[in-house]
């Protein structure tokens, strides 16, 4: 990762590095401890958040970046190269080639093959919150 030389650029390859090696509590803690927030700890923020799969908050940090430094491509080019990877993942889910026999809000709403198996709702709902969590999302309509 090549910061401009304007940045603290130790601490910030230090973050990148934590963030890499997954130790991302540790990264927010560092983050938290900078006071100047320009737009490469806005990158780094939203870094951080993306790699909890808090994409709608790393959105917010990544755009505040983009609109700090809009000259900057190396976080321009990054944050589209990140949301390119999510969309994939989303197009994958939301276009793949699951059966599709009910798009309304019913018992088994989520129809991608589920009902074929005795699943109950609870479990459906419980399948859907995990998938919430990282991302993506069983059942549209909860």
């Amino acid at each position: 990762m090549e910061i401009s030389k304007s940045y603290d650029e130790n601490i910030f390859n230090e973050i990148v590095n934590l963030i890499k090696k997954r130790k991302i509590n540790l990264a927010e803690e560092k983050l938290n401890s900078i006071t100047e927030k320009n737009a490469i700890w806005n990158y780094l923020y939203g870094l951080m958040l993306f790699n909890k799969s808090w994409y709608d908050s790393a959105i917010s940090y990544f755009n505040t970046a983009i609109s700090l430094d809009p000259s900057n491509d190396f976080i321009k080019e990054s944050y589209a190269n990140l949301m390119s990877r999510h969309k994939h993942y989303c197009d994958d889910y939301y276009h793949g080639g699951y059966r599709r026999r009910n798009r309304g809000c019913s018992c088994c709403c989520c129809d991608d093959c589920c009902c074929d198996f005795d699943i109950s709702c609870c479990d459906l709902i419980c399948l859907d919150q995990c998938c919430e969590c990282m991302g993506g999302d069983l059942i549209e309509c909860i």
